[in-house]
């Protein structure tokens, strides 16, 4: 039907249309509740601060990453869920955001991510209290974009985050290289 109306239009198509955000909710959520509910999402794009961006934190009580490149995810006390509308369609994303409101990682909806356990994420924590969301906050600066799961262990009474590689469909696949792309990145798998 759009193309139908494209074609038929006297505007000229606009081949770079900008970004339509639909919707933005920030929610508090301590990096313990953000460890246990990541595993249940499935297969998602992981965008991390760049190697210069990374502060180093002390890690939250109980909660142990299994390499750095987790690390930007424990030190997380606010997820923004952003909405868009693109030139390539619907965009979902989870920015992880931390104590002094910088950006350190994102997660991207993908078609290969389960969809209710996404909600139940965004759903998690409370709202929005004492972090304003601007326009001003500095960009995520990503080094690379993994197609990972993730897993959470007990180890010796702590959760141990740990990522494993995750199979894509070829829709899901197509989506990721698509986000990697828009995002500057190189995507690994």
């Amino acid at each position: 039907m759009f193309g139908w109306l494209a074609a038929r239009s006297s505007i000229p198509p606009c081949c770079h249309a900008p970004r339509v955000i639909l919707a933005q909710r920030c929610r508090a959520i301590s990096p313990q509740q953000l460890v246990r509910r990541l595993p249940s999402l499935g297969c998602v794009l992981y965008l991390r601060a760049t190697s210069a961006d990374v502060v180093h934190d002390v890690s939250p009580l109980g909660v142990l990453a299994a390499e750095r490149a987790l690390a930007p995810l424990l030190v997380t006390r606010w997820m923004l869920a952003t909405s868009i509308v693109t030139e390539d369609g619907p965009r979902e994303w989870l920015e992880c955001i931390d104590g002094r409101g910088q950006i350190r990682a994102r997660l991207h909806l993908l078609p290969d991510t389960d969809y209710l356990a996404w909600d139940a994420l965004i759903n998690a924590g409370q709202g929005r209290n004492g972090l304003s969301v601007s326009s001003n906050m500095s960009p995520l600066r990503p080094d690379s974009a993994l197609v990972t799961s993730f897993n959470v262990r007990e180890l010796a009474g702590l959760q141990w985050l740990e990522r494993r590689r995750s199979a894509l469909s070829s829709l899901g696949g197509r989506v990721a290289a698509r986000i990697a792309h828009a995002e500057s990145t190189v995507l690994l798998t």
